[in-house]
C-alpha cells in the first residue's frame, strides 16, 4: 500500500503543501502564517502601487503581478476553509490508486502508471517553471538598467528611490517569490492532477465495460454473471460521478474568479501592447499573455477531456455486446445509459463548464473589450 507521498498524481504538490504547512498540518504551523504573511504584505503594497500610480502602461503591467499574488492567496485560503474535505479528496484519490494497483489486470495497471507518471512529471516542470519565470522578472530590472522594482510596490513614508531602501525592498521579493509561486502552483498541479485521474477511472470503466458479455452465445445460465457486471459497472459510475461532483464544489469558486481575473488581464494586457513603444515592456506583455493563456488553456483542456472522455461511456455501452443480454440486462443497460449520456464536468461558479468551448468564448470577450478600449482612448 503506497501513501499520499508515494502516489504520482498527488505526490509532488502534496510535499510542496505539507512543507508550507496548508495540508496535513492542523493546529499552529510557522511555515502557514509565515508564507502566507510576507505574501498577504506584499499584494497589501502591490494594490497601494495600483492606487497610486498614474502611467497607464506600468499599472497594467504590474496589475498582472498584483492580481497573481491575490489569486494565489485566494486559493490557499479556500484550501484552509476545507482543509479536510481536500485531504479527504486525496485520500479517496489515494485508496483508489492502491486498489486498481492491486487488484488490476494489466491493462488498468499500465493505463494507471503511465498516466500518473505524467502527472507527476507535469508538477514537477510546472513547478520549476514558475519559480524560473518569477525568478526572470526579478533580474529583468538589473539587464535594462531601470529604476523600478519588478513588482511595484508602494509604501507610506518610504521612498522606494533611495538606493538602501530599494536594495531592502528587492531583497524582500526575492524572498517572497518562490513562496508565491508555491502558493500558486501547487493548486493548478492537484486540479490537473485529479482530472487525469478521473480520466483513468472513465477508461478503466470502459474496459469493464466492453468485456460485459464476453462471448456471443450468452445464455440464461451466464444472465447472473451479466447482470452482476452491469450493477457493479453502475456501482462504479456512480461513485465516479460523487468523486467529481465533490471536488467540483471545492474548485468551482476559484474558478470562477479566475474566469473573471483573465478576461479582464487579457483585455488589459492586449490593450498596453497598443501604448507601450519600450520593446522590453513589449516582450513583457506578450510573455505575461502567454503565461495566463497557457496556465488556463491547461485548466481547460484537462476539464474538457474529462467531460470528453465521460461521454464516451454512452458509446461504449452501445457498442458492448447488448444483443446477447436478456431482457433484463438489456432494461438495466438502457438505464446506465440514459445516465451516461450526462457529461461530467468542472464548472465555473457551477455555471460555466469548463471547455475548449467556453475558452474560446473568453479568448472572444476579452478581444472584444479590448477593441471597445482601443477606440475610447
Amino acid at each position: 500500500m503506497k501513501s499520499v507521498d508515494e502516489i504520482p498524481f498527488v505526490s509532488f504538490s502534496v510535499k510542496v503543501w505539507k512543507i508550507m504547512g496548508f495540508l496535513y498540518s492542523p493546529g499552529f504551523n510557522i511555515q502557514r502564517y509565515f508564507c502566507l504573511s510576507i505574501n498577504i504584505v506584499l499584494n497589501i503594497f502591490q494594490f497601494a502601487y495600483l492606487c497610486t500610480e498614474k502611467k497607464l502602461d506600468k499599472l497594467i503591467l504590474n496589475g498582472y503581478f498584483t492580481v497573481l499574488y491575490f489569486n494565489s492567496i485566494i486559493r490557499v485560503f479556500v484550501v484552509l476553509k476545507n482543509q479536510k474535505k481536500f485531504e479527504n479528496c486525496i485520500q479517496k484519490l489515494t485508496n483508489l490508486y492502491n486498489n486498481i494497483e492491486m487488484h488490476g489486470d494489466d491493462y488498468t495497471v499500465n493505463i494507471l502508471q503511465s498516466i500518473g507518471s505524467r502527472a507527476y512529471k507535469f508538477s514537477i516542470i510546472n513547478h520549476c517553471l514558475a519559480i524560473t519565470t518569477g525568478t526572470s522578472f526579478l533580474i529583468y530590472p538589473v539587464f535594462t538598467k531601470m529604476a523600478d522594482l519588478p513588482y511595484g510596490l508602494y509604501i507610506p513614508g518610504l521612498n522606494v528611490t533611495d538606493r538602501s531602501t530599494y536594495y531592502a525592498l528587492f531583497a524582500y521579493e526575492v524572498l517572497v517569490t518562490p513562496p508565491g509561486a508555491s502558493l500558486y502552483i501547487p493548486f493548478s498541479n492537484l486540479f490537473i492532477s485529479f482530472l487525469l485521474f478521473y480520466i483513468v477511472l472513465i477508461r478503466i470503466l470502459r474496459y469493464h465495460i466492453d468485456n460485459i458479455v464476453q462471448h456471443e452465445e450468452d445464455t440464461e445460465q451466464d444472465e447472473r454473471i451479466v447482470m452482476k457486471k452491469l450493477k457493479i459497472a453502475i456501482r462504479y459510475h456512480q461513485n465516479l460521478i460523487t468523486f467529481v461532483d465533490e471536488f467540483n464544489s471545492l474548485v468551482t469558486n476559484v474558478c470562477f474568479i479566475e474566469l473573471i481575473f483573465f478576461v479582464m488581464l487579457l483585455c488589459a494586457l492586449l490593450f498596453v501592447l497598443n501604448i507601450v513603444e519600450l520593446f522590453p515592456q513589449i516582450c513583457l506583455s506578450c510573455l505575461y499573455i502567454v503565461l495566463i493563456m497557457t496556465q488556463l488553456y491547461t485548466v481547460y483542456w484537462s476539464a474538457n477531456e474529462l467531460t470528453y472522455e465521460s461521454l464516451k461511456i454512452h458509446q461504449t455501452l452501445y457498442n458492448c455486446q447488448w444483443y446477447n443480454m436478456s431482457e433484463k440486462c438489456k432494461n438495466l443497460l438502457i438505464i446506465f445509459m440514459i445516465r451516461a449520456s450526462r457529461p461530467l464536468e468542472i464548472s465555473a461558479g457551477n455555471i460555466y463548464p469548463l471547455t475548449l468551448q467556453m475558452f474560446q468564448s473568453l479568448l472572444n470577450v476579452s478581444y472584444s473589450y479590448f477593441t471597445v478600449l482601443r477606440r475610447i482612448y
